[in-house]
C-alpha cells in the first residue's frame, strides 16, 4: 500500500497539530495548571468552577471527546475539548483562551482548524455560550456563528447558555 492509499486519519485523532506558532498537543503533566488556568477565566470563575473539579473534567474519559493544550511559542496558551461527531460536525464543549492569549486570533486559528479537519464529512461546528458573556457572544458571532435558541437551566440552574452554530456546508440533497 502506498502513501496515496493510505486512508487519512479521522479528525481529531492526531495527538499534535501544529497551526505555526500554535500548537495543539496532548494536555499530559500541564493538567493542573491548564485547569487552574480555565478555573481562573470567566464564564468557569464566574460560575464557581473550581480548578480542582476542571481538572476531574480535563481527564475524565468521555467517549467522542478529543482535548488539547494549547501552546503559542510553546507555552500553555489555553485548552480547547471537543465532542466529535455531533449534528453534523463536532461540538466545541470547551474553549478557553488565558489572558495573554486573547485577541490574537487564536480562536479564529482554532475553528479554521477544526473546519479543515471534518471538510469531507461535517457541515457545522456547534458551541453553547453562557447568555451574559457578551464580550465571547461578540467574538463567536465575528468568527461566523448564529445564535441557534437558548438553553435555560444547562449548565448553571438560573443561568441560560445559548447554543450557536457555524455553518460550512449545506445539507446534502435527497
Amino acid at each position: 500500500m502506498t502513501a496515496a492509499d493510505t486512508p487519512p486519519l479521522a479528525a481529531f485523532t492526531r495527538e499534535l497539530y501544529r497551526l505555526d506558532d500554535l500548537e495543539l498537543g496532548p494536555i499530559g503533566a500541564d493538567v493542573d495548571a491548564l485547569a487552574a488556568g480555565v478555573a481562573a477565566i470567566d464564564p468557569w470563575a464566574a460560575n464557581g468552577i473550581s480548578a480542582e473539579a476542571m481538572r476531574e473534567r480535563m481527564v475524565r474519559p468521555w467517549p467522542a471527546t478529543f482535548r488539547f493544550a494549547l501552546r503559542l511559542d510553546g507555552r500553555l496558551a489555553g485548552y480547547l475539548a471537543l465532542r466529535h461527531p455531533f449534528m453534523r460536525g463536532p461540538y466545541i464543549e470547551t474553549i478557553a483562551l488565558f489572558p495573554a492569549a486573547q485577541r490574537r486570533g487564536l480562536a479564529r486559528r482554532v475553528v479554521d482548524w477544526m473546519a479543515r479537519e471534518v471538510a469531507d464529512e461535517g457541515a457545522n461546528i456547534w458551541l453553547c455560550v453562557t447568555d451574559w458573556n457578551a464580550a465571547a457572544r461578540a467574538a463567536y458571532a465575528a468568527l461566523g456563528f448564529v445564535e441557534i435558541g437558548p438553553a435555560p437551566d444547562l449548565v448553571v440552574p438560573g443561568q441560560t447558555e445559548i447554543f450557536l452554530r457555524k455553518i460550512l456546508a449545506s445539507p446534502p440533497l435527497g
